[in-house]
């Protein structure tokens, strides 16, 4: 996150009137973003339009931007010479019509993302063998939009899933491969060479999650085991007891207690259902050596629905929340090798699409669109050994709808302030939509003490009653799976409280000003505020009336509650002389704090407008000095040494301190237990109404 501190220029009438100044909270980068809560679906982007970042969700799946969804098919006719050209093409389907075929060997599932965040969909086919039988091959990446002549390479072997998400959160995506030999899955990071391997025998699936809910995309892997590996590093990793020989698994929250759960497919009779978040209750589902499984709410009674391809036909769909039950009407298909859900047909209902790999020994079968939401008739479409498609599951991944959630980060504005207006640029494509609402408190966890979420259009100004330290917001995503919406800045203002102040004169201490002479001037000012602010800080020398010393320098982007250290050079000085500090920030909204003086001489007194008494008194001790210091009240306090540029040589005390007098030695090291060189050095006393400081010389 940024915030910025910025002048408003006021109306011009006849005059020109005063600015009035304005704290910014900007959220455009990655950086920005990153640090949201969100699920593994969505990412915080590394472009975007309006600045360097956005929010978006990676599953759509309108490759050519007509408003059709679109469907894409592996085949794989693994081992057959005579004829393995058809088998060596993925094909696209759009409106349920075929569109075009890319290259792929033997193909085993496949993925539509827009990989590298150009607005265009990509996509990605895993290659399983070629006609020899060989699986050491490279899967492709065919970048959108067509004619898909930019092409990535990545090696696998017998390629089977593929997951996409920013596993790692620096604003691009990574891909996960399934391999059916070799022992492991492949991570392969996007803009690196990196990739990770993953322990996993014949692993045929792979779903992104984050199951253990701490902020960071895990893994699970469905093969000879079902291992969960867990983010950000995947060195840890978790197998689940009592299930095996899997074949697919995809995430959900079927009991709706807010955890995610598993389902895989799986060789044998039963597939599983894993209930989390401890992953230990496992619920067999009658199957016939299930090859696919997907998930979404088919009927739209607000329950997830689980539907098997079986290579033994028919499909087989259990209707939630009753999963134990026997499942519905079968629906035929053809040595299904995987199933994909979506409205294929455009009549606003899900359809399924089973890939029908082999019918009477040949593969040049049709796979089976089941139009819904009945699934009594269906649309055929001609594959040749149609072998898995697009392996994940699209949607939120608790209750796979088109609803996601993006929260930000909490800002802390320092103090309770009336915030101003709001300001955010989303896209929206047709067919999707976006909202944006804030929530606002006074304790730093949101609890419920907290308003409750408001929607706010872009533009928008807070009402007063939600004045308050501490804000965030949240972005609503949702999509049609046509295409989706993306959140490119969030900009919410708020009034500047400028107060800026000089704290101490640290060189020359006034009472050490027993002769003329020209000194470097030492001054400390701080900012009181609730903003980063720049100012001049004016210092003027006074002799009978006469300015004999005028110097104005800048304190710099001083944030709040810091304080900085400002050098005058050159000021000849007498005593009898009177130095004045001053602030000089337009925008100051506590102007009786911008003016410290003092009387220079043995007897001198430093002052604001409230005169102080200088309860601190340093005096030379065996080897070293001792300080003493009063306080009229417990208060917290810092006691640290500084060499003449300001910089810290030792903190001797800190922290809370009672009432009464206090004594303390210093033995001449700094922190590191080193003896200080000769020199000048200053003690210094803060305190929470006032800063004293008291000058010490050390001599070889």
């Amino acid at each position: 996150m940024k915030v910025f501190s910025i002048l408003i220029p006021g109306l011009i009438l006849i005059a020109v009137l005063p600015l009035a100044a304005a704290n910014w909270w900007v959220e455009t980068t990655q950086e920005d973003f990153v640090d949201g809560s969100y699920n593994a679906t969505l990412y915080a982007a590394d472009t975007g339009i309006a600045g360097d970042g956005a929010v978006q969700m990676i599953h759509f799946r309108d490759i050519d931007k007509d408003g059709n969804l679109d469907l894409l098919i592996s085949n794989n006719r693994s081992r057959d010479t005579l004829d393995p050209g058809p088998a060596y093409h993925a094909y696209h389907y759009d409106n349920c019509a075929f569109a075009d075929s890319l290259f792929s060997y033997n193909g085993s599932g496949n993925l539509i993302v827009d990989y590298d965040n150009d607005g265009n969909l990509d996509v990605v086919l895993s290659a399983y063998d070629d006609s020899t039988g060989a699986g050491d091959l490279y899967s492709h990446l065919y970048y959108g939009p067509a004619p898909w002549t930019d092409v990535d390479s990545f090696p696998t072997r017998c390629g089977m899933a593929v997951s996409a998400a920013d596993l790692d959160k620096d604003g691009y995506l990574d891909l996960v491969f399934s391999n059916l030999v070799g022992g492991y899955a492949y991570i392969y990071y996007q803009g690196t060479a990196q990739r990770d391997s993953l322990a996993c025998g014949f692993n045929f699936g792979n779903a992104i999650a984050d199951m253990d809910k701490d902020g960071e995309p895990d893994i699970v892997l469905a093969g000879l085991q079902a291992i969960i590996y867990y983010g950000p590093d995947f060195t840890s990793n978790e197998t689940i007891a009592g299930i095996d020989s899997l074949t697919d698994v995809t995430v959900a929250d079927f009991d709706g207690n807010d955890t995610l759960d598993l389902v895989f497919s799986a060789w044998g009779d039963f597939a599983y259902m894993v209930y989390g978040p401890d992953y230990t209750t496992v619920l067999e589902l009658p199957t016939t050596e299930s090859r696919g499984v997907s998930v979404a709410d088919l009927n739209r009674d607000d329950e997830l629905d689980i539907v098997f391809s079986n290579l033994a036909p028919p499909g087989s769909i259990y209707y939630g929340p009753d999963y134990g039950m026997i499942p519905s009407e079968p629906l035929m298909t053809h040595a299904s090798m995987g199933n994909i859900i979506g409205d294929f047909d455009g009549d606003r209902s899900l359809d399924i699409c089973f890939c029908n790999w082999l019918e009477d020994s040949t593969f040049d079968t049709y796979s089976y669109i089941y139009l819904g939401p009945d699934f009594t008739d269906y649309d055929s479409l001609l594959t040749h050994g149609a072998h898995i498609s697009t392996t994940t599951d699209a949607g939120n991944p608790y209750d796979r709808s088109g609803d996601e959630i993006y929260v930000s980060s909490i800002y802390d504005a320092g103090d309770t302030v009336e915030w101003d207006s709001v300001l955010y640029t989303a896209v929206v494509p047709f067919g999707s939509g976006f909202i944006l609402e804030v929530q606002t408190g006074n304790v730093p966890d949101p609890d419920t003490s907290w308003s409750e979420w408001l929607q706010v259009a872009d533009g928008d100004t807070l009402p007063d009653s939600l004045a308050s330290c501490y804000i965030r917001y949240r972005g609503i995503f949702t999509t049609d799976f046509l295409q989706a919406p993306r959140l490119e800045e969030v900009t919410i203002s708020y009034p500047s409280e400028g107060d800026v102040a000089p704290e101490n004169i640290i060189s020359p201490l006034p009472g050490d000003v027993t002769r003329c002479d020209t000194r470097v001037l030492i001054v400390q000012v701080r900012n009181l505020g609730n903003a980063a602010e720049t100012f001049p800080v004016h210092c003027l020398l006074d002799s009978l009336g006469v300015t004999v010393f005028d110097s104005i320098q800048m304190a710099e982007d001083v944030a709040p509650g810091d304080s900085a250290i400002l050098f005058f050079g050159g000021m000849y000085c007498c005593p009898g002389e009177t130095l004045w500090v001053i602030t000089e920030f337009a925008e100051d909204v506590v102007p009786e704090n911008d003016t410290l003086f003092a009387h220079l001489g043995p007897v001198a007194i430093q002052e604001r407008t409230d005169r102080y008494e200088l309860e601190f008194e340093v005096s030379p001790a065996f080897q070293g000095f001792r300080i003493d210091y009063s306080l009229p009240a417990n208060e917290r306090i810092t006691l640290a040494i500084y060499d003449v540029t300001g910089r810290t040589v030792k903190v001797l005390d800190e922290g809370m301190q009672r009432a009464g007098r206090h004594s303390l030695a210093w033995d001449g090291r700094d922190e590191k237990g080193q003896l200080v060189s000769a020199g000048i050095y200053f003690v210094r006393l803060e305190r929470q109404t006032i800063t004293l400081s008291r000058k010490i010389v050390i001599v070889d």
